[in-house]
């Protein structure tokens, strides 16, 4: 009976351990599967707020759940090609992409499509743009979509530097995104 028990037990810590993350990716483009959580700050001409988030992306879908003081408690902002949906304590919302809806929260556009980038540290494919980079080929600014970002934090995630802070400002709206933890998945 006792080995019976210790077998089950040693099979059902094994199934509770998490993934390690992944080691093979050497380039953020090629990290196409993520969870990263951290804060996102904002500020407007009238008002301002942060929220930590939990961010979930695939290909072709993404998921942020906000939780703070953004007005709403909290928030979750899901999205699939050509429909988006957020759901707040305040109501439920519908739109073609997450960045019409990001409205509803900060009160400003906010670029979901492209940060699915610039939080990788890459340039959104979806519009010119200019950017400098250090000797090590991070980005340390990005001018596009009339946003202006400054990348002054990077940190090592396997064989990747990531991103783990970037502030933004565009006509006076500015945000700052914190990324406490980066986890490429498979």
């Amino acid at each position: 009976m006792m080995r019976v028990l210790a077998v089950a037990l040693a099979l059902l810590l094994a199934a509770c351990q998490q993934q390690p993350v992944s080691t093979d990716f050497t380039r953020p483009d090629q990290i196409l599967k993520w969870r990263m959580s951290g804060k996102l700050g904002y500020r407007t001409d009238a008002d301002g707020g942060s929220a930590t988030f939990d961010w979930h992306q695939t290909p072709r879908q993404g998921e942020i759940r906000f939780s703070g003081p953004l007005g709403f408690g909290s928030a979750e902002l899901r999205w699939d090609p050509g429909l988006a949906h957020l759901r707040t304590a305040k109501g439920e919302w519908q739109a073609r992409t997450p960045g019409e809806l990001a409205w509803h929260l900060t009160g400003f556009w906010l670029p979901v499509s492209a940060l699915e980038y610039w939080s990788r540290g890459l340039v959104w494919p979806g519009a010119p743009a200019q950017s400098d980079r250090d000797q090590a080929g991070n980005l340390i600014t990005l001018n596009q979509l009339g946003w202006q970002l400054q990348f002054d934090r990077y940190q090592p995630v396997g064989r990747v530097t990531l991103p783990h802070r970037i502030k933004a400002e565009q006509d006076g709206n500015r945000f700052t995104l914190l990324i406490r933890d980066w986890r490429p998945l498979p």
